[in-house]
């Protein structure tokens, strides 16, 4: 097995931040919590999806499940994503822990 070294982790990680920053224009929070990103109109709208995800829950700072969107800068396509929060009382609601 192949021994990773968490720094290089942590250089992708942060490079793939930085890209995300790079390609977002803007950012809207709904009432209900769940964010849209708007990206250039050129990126790959699947990939930021991915990337979104990602870093929202690798930085797990959203204390609920949502379901996010990623739209082009000419709002004429989207992908979605699903965001999971893994915080235990996200789940308390939904009658999963008793």
């Amino acid at each position: 097995m192949e021994n990773i070294n968490p720094n290089d982790m942590d250089a992708a990680f942060a490079a793939m931040q930085e890209k995300f920053e790079a390609g977002v224009v803007e950012s809207v929070l709904s009432e209900s919590g769940a964010i849209t990103y708007i990206v250039k109109d050129e990126l790959d709208l699947q990939e930021y999806a991915l990337i979104a995800k990602t870093i929202l829950e690798r930085n797990a700072k959203i204390a609920h499940d949502f379901k996010g969107r990623v739209v082009n800068e000419s709002k004429t396509d989207h992908a979605d994503f699903e965001y999971k929060s893994g915080w235990p009382l996200d789940h308390l609601s939904e009658g999963e822990i008793e």
